[in-house]
């Protein structure tokens, strides 16, 4: 039997609603079988995202392979818990017993009364059966109960404190990591959750599975929060360098900077301390050509330091010209698809700006802007990473987001360019600062 201590270590994340169900297919009262999975992904995930929120089964959870420690963790990460009694599941009692521990809001349902636990029975429940005008009255009802759950006031258990308050310098190691957020571990036990927003003055870290592995050991500091919970944070000592950004560099402002490095989506140009500036690819002239290390005119376009990016525009006459370019005259597949769709060839690698993203059940796709087209690529869920495509589903993407892509196909006649999604090459510099 795996020991679980349920201690809270894992911070809430908004609009989480965890679904505690049975899983797969189950035999009813009446002998008939019902596919609860089908009931998660066609009934109740469309309510929940309807309602502004996003549905989270234990099976999608990402973190330690332990099937307890999983649950555990996205009934930790849960805003709201759903929890379906139906066939009287003993998981689905235990997972009730913890977010119950924790003081969790919960929306309850079962197909018959005498499914949910003796020991709690005449919780108000939502019933519901197969048939489908029940199934039409749940889910009505399931929908306003969410938006009324969500206006009580939430009295969770805390996560652990600190001995001692303030900020107290450790070096700790990561115990576990999702694209949201990594969980630490100090040498004297003590947890912390580091965030996106504290792991890179630069930027904010959009998957902290690219930033750190479990395993690795990090030098920062646990800071007390003011609810009394604990996070980590690397940039703790570190002057804050978007305090004063907006002063030194309004908007207008044109100064000389030299290039810190160039990528698919365009020039940086370091602007103070760690923080670079982004000049879009597709605002330089044809055939600009910039090196690292070069000195540039820039013009601020805009400064948004809650998403720390900083948008540039390179001053006229800036750069030189490169070639060749394509000729009129190109007979190949690939020369004809570049010479259509100017700056994507097949199989190029390029990055991706996030302008419309489309569920699956409603389509399964993202459209991203990249450089040297007017009309958007176009990435589907079946050539998404695992990771970006559970990200897809729980709304883990944002607009304005960067991806890393590859062109897999041209159609020059619909003039549409697939791409797939890949991993980031290099360090952190490949990435421009988005939240």
């Amino acid at each position: 039997m795996h020991d679980i201590r349920l201690t809270r270590d894992e911070q809430t994340v908004p609009g989480n609603v965890l679904v505690i169900t049975p899983m797969g297919k189950k035999t009813l009262r009446n002998d008939d079988e019902f596919d609860f999975d089908w009931h998660f992904q066609d009934v109740i995930s469309p309510v929940v995202t309807e309602a502004g929120m996003t549905p989270v089964r234990a099976d999608s959870v990402y973190g330690p392979a332990n099937v307890l420690d999983v649950v555990w963790r996205g009934i930790q990460q849960a805003e709201v818990c759903i929890v379906d009694f139906s066939c009287r599941t003993p998981n689905v009692a235990m997972e009730y017993m913890a977010a119950k521990l924790i003081g969790k809001r919960m929306i309850y349902l079962a197909q018959h009364a005498d499914d949910i636990p003796s020991d709690v029975r005449g919780l108000r429940h939502i019933p519901y059966t197969p048939l489908y005008a029940d199934m039409a009255r749940m889910r009505a009802e399931l929908r306003q109960q969410l938006e009324a759950v969500r206006l009580e006031p939430a009295q969770e258990m805390a996560l652990i404190p600190l001995a001692t308050g303030g900020v107290t310098p450790a070096r700790a190691q990561v115990v576990s990591v999702s694209a949201d957020f990594a969980v630490v571990r100090a040498a004297d036990g003590t947890l912390g959750v580091l965030s996106g927003e504290d792991s890179d003055w630069s930027r904010i870290v959009t998957d902290m599975t690219r930033f750190c592995t479990v395993g690795e050991w990090l030098d920062g500091a646990f800071e007390m929060l003011p609810a009394g919970g604990t996070k980590y944070t690397l940039l703790s000592g570190q002057q804050n360098p978007w305090r004063r950004l907006e002063a030194t560099h309004p908007v207008g402002h044109t100064f000389t900077g030299t290039v810190h490095s160039v990528r698919q989506a365009g020039v940086f140009v370091r602007i103070s301390g760690p923080v670079n500036g982004l000049v879009p690819r597709s605002s330089l002239p044809a055939g600009t050509e910039l090196a690292p290390g070069s000195q540039v005119e820039v013009t601020v376009l805009s400064v948004e330091s809650r998403r720390r990016r900083v948008t540039l525009a390179l001053a006229q006459g800036q750069g030189r010209p490169v070639g060749p370019f394509p000729s009129a005259g190109a007979t190949s597949a690939r020369e004809t698809a570049e010479a259509a769709s100017p700056g994507v060839a097949l199989h190029e690698r390029l990055e991706g700006e996030v302008v419309k993203i489309v569920p699956e059940g409603q389509g399964g796709y993202v459209l991203l802007r990249v450089p040297g087209r007017e009309r958007p690529v176009f990435l589907h869920c079946s050539a998404m990473s695992g990771q970006l495509r559970h990200d897809l589903n729980h709304g883990g993407i944002e607009l304005g987001e960067i991806l890393d892509l590859e062109v897999s196909s041209i159609d020059l006649r619909q003039d549409k360019v697939c791409v797939r999604d890949v991993e980031a090459e290099g360090g952190p510099e490949n990435l421009p600062q988005a939240a």
